[in-house]
């Protein structure tokens, strides 16, 4: 808008609504000034100065003006209409303040926070630790740490991410430099004092953005600074590499950061077909992304009587207590059990439910086969148990 406005150029700024000269022929001004003579309405509040909406004349002197936006409208929505030019000027802030790189620490995603402190522990063995309800995030990451091996750097980095008094300093920078937005100004003036408010005001907004996100960004330090920097390191690390895997719970950052995937593994297990033959499936990872509408799938090229074709990535065929269900760890974790109790547990050797049968009918083309994973009955995996037949009862 600047770029239109020349610096001399006279606007008015009336009620918080900023107006520019209105520029036509000298008849119709004539007529104007005459309209707003008729009106009754005094020199400089044609329109009515309690009314809602701007007047949409304003005579000061010989000069007309109409309203163009509101004033406080520049500084609120500028990030919204010029996004980069709002980066740019946010980057030269900091550059001007020494907010720089190092003061940043960890972006703890909040998918990631949930799935660590609230998912994961939900499949976690918890052998020779005392039971209680829930775990604390100490106790979660202690369990981590001990069963993954942490690179000395991101030691490094916690006791870096540790040290609050950076960011302290640098909030006492923005303390002495911070200052109330202006009030709009009020008048005629020239464009360039318009412009000169607008700068301040706008970098008022800025440092004030500055500010809370520091304050924020010290509240999680100091939490953090209660804890060992063994454990924070641990953190740095998932946080990362965005993946991890334990006692066959797993999940990974996909790819572009739209979200993550979730698995747990069901381990082999055998299957009982109408005849009684046993069938051996190999580990299979249930999973479900973090992104949409939560359905359970196969990660890895699987097949199974509830699964449509033998590929990869195939959602399994479960009732519809999955409907419309959204992200939150209870969510997750009901899909997640409900895609493997279908394939370990629901298919019913006497009613052969399913997208197949484990046993062909005679003469029935079979668009997946089963008959490479059928055992023996004496196998060794079934006689011994190590396999459990998991659909035996059903």
């Amino acid at each position: 808008m600047w770029r239109i406005l020349p610096s001399h150029l006279n606007v008015l700024v009336h009620q918080g609504h900023l107006y520019v000269p209105l520029l036509f022929d000298p008849d119709i001004a004539r007529e104007s000034h005459a309209l707003i003579s008729q009106g009754g309405a005094p020199e400089g509040a044609a329109g009515g100065s309690g009314s809602a909406a701007p007047p949409a004349l304003l005579a000061v002197g010989e000069a007309l003006f109409v309203p163009a936006v509101g004033v406080s409208s520049l500084v609120d929505n500028y990030a919204r209409l010029f996004p980069f030019e709002h980066t740019e000027r946010r980057r030269t802030l900091r550059e001007r303040y020494s907010l720089t790189a190092d003061l940043f620490g960890v972006a703890l995603d909040p998918t990631l926070v949930t799935i660590i402190f609230h998912i994961l522990p939900h499949f976690l063995r918890r052998e020779g630790l005392r039971r209680r309800p829930r775990l604390t995030e100490g106790e979660i990451l202690d369990l981590i740490r001990n069963r993954l091996p942490t690179p000395y750097h991101y030691c490094r980095q916690a006791r870096e991410f540790l040290d609050v008094k950076p960011l302290q300093e640098a909030l006492q920078r923005l303390e002495r430099a911070a200052s109330e937005p202006p009030p709009p100004p009020e008048g005629l003036m020239p464009a360039a004092d318009v412009r000169a408010w607008w700068e301040e005001a706008l970098a008022a907004l800025l440092l004030a953005e500055e500010r809370t996100r520091l304050l924020q960004e010290l509240e999680s330090r100091e939490h953090w600074a209660a804890a060992q920097e063994g454990r924070l390191a641990v953190l740095l690390q998932v946080a990362e590499k965005g993946c991890l895997e334990l006692d066959g719970f797993g999940f990974h950052r996909l790819k572009g950061g739209r979200g993550y995937r979730l698995y747990k593994r069901t381990g082999p297990y055998a299957l009982q077909d109408y005849y009684g033959r046993v069938y051996l499936f190999p580990d299979c990872r249930v999973a479900v992304h973090t992104r949409g509408r939560l359905r359970p799938l196969v990660v890895d090229h699987y097949k199974h009587p509830f699964l449509r074709r033998q590929a990869s990535s195939q959602f399994i065929c479960v009732g519809p207590d999955s409907e419309d269900l959204t992200f939150s760890a209870r969510n997750a974790i009901q899909v997640i059990e409900e895609g493997i109790n279908t394939l370990l547990y629901s298919y019913d050797r006497r009613r052969r439910r399913g997208y197949h049968r484990l046993d062909p009918l005679p003469g029935m083309m079979r668009l997946v086969d089963f008959e490479d994973y059928r055992l023996p009955p004496d196998h060794p995996l079934i006689v011994s148990g190590r396999v459990e037949v998991t659909n035996r009862e059903t």
